[in-house]
């Protein structure tokens, strides 16, 4: 009886772990970037047609006659799409437009993607959310993710990476310092993982006043890590910051 007792004992324990592992092999981002419209209060990057003017207000446009539209644009910084040493591979996007809804005669959204904040991706259209009237509101939602044959070239890179006994062979910030000083262009041809994100919205107007935008991005990546053989760098908890223009120079 004792030893059925242990067995089973063990096997609640076994399943305690198992658990613990389950519920650690994930970890999911999601974090919001504010662009407020207003002098001092604009992140750097963020940048405008010049149909429009920065004022207390956000950006204004003076009204046009019915029978005339102006275009406008506004792009917004590169954000940070994920942690530091694992950026994800797929992420969703969600885009919320301060504005009156009789300012713009139509408007779109678009997002882009970037591993190293210098080489980018095509443009991909971000979809309105429709309100449940039906009608298409000032939000917009997008998601990207990237096939595995995109990330095979990386890969291979990394098992070579892992030859040279990194002191973490998790830390994808020090692999792609790595691939950068090895091959400087390899991010201007391969787009393996989701580094930054940035926003654009086209429309035409006859009168606008933008008050903000505000950009959600949310993303999981696997939590399963290897163990690091020493002290990990400072800037591990921080979001992805590779910039390869900083390695170049």
């Amino acid at each position: 009886m004792c030893m059925r007792y242990k067995i089973k004992f063990m096997v609640f324990l076994g399943w305690l772990f198992l658990s613990a592992i389950t519920v650690q092999a994930q970890f999911i981002s999601s974090d919001t970037a504010k662009i407020q419209f207003a002098p001092t209060k604009v992140p750097d990057g963020v940048t405008w047609s010049p149909s429009v003017s920065l004022t207390d207000g956000g950006l204004f446009s003076e009204k046009l006659p019915p029978n005339i539209s102006a275009e406008v644009w506004v792009q917004s910084q590169p954000i940070s799409a994920g942690m530091s040493w694992r950026p994800p591979t797929s992420a969703t996007i969600r885009l919320d437009v301060e504005a009156g809804a009789e300012d713009f005669t139509y408007l779109h959204a678009y997002f882009r993607y970037s591993c190293d904040r210098v080489h980018w991706s095509t443009w991909y259209n971000s979809p309105p959310l429709k309100a449940q009237n039906g009608i298409a509101g000032p939000v917009y939602e997008g998601s990207l993710a990237i096939p595995r044959m995109a990330q095979v070239v990386y890969y291979a890179k990394m098992q070579e990476w892992w030859k040279t006994n990194p002191p973490w062979s998790s830390d994808e910030h020090e692999l792609s310092v790595w691939i950068a000083r090895q091959d400087p262009d390899f991010f201007s041809r391969e787009f393996p993982f989701i580094g930054y994100l940035q926003v654009r919205i086209e429309g035409e107007t006859r009168g606008v006043q933008l008050k903000s935008l505000s950009i959600k991005v949310s993303s999981a990546v696997s939590g399963l890590t290897a163990l690091s053989k020493g002290r990990g760098r400072s800037t591990t908890g921080e979001k992805w910051f590779f910039d390869v223009s900083k390695i170049r120079g």
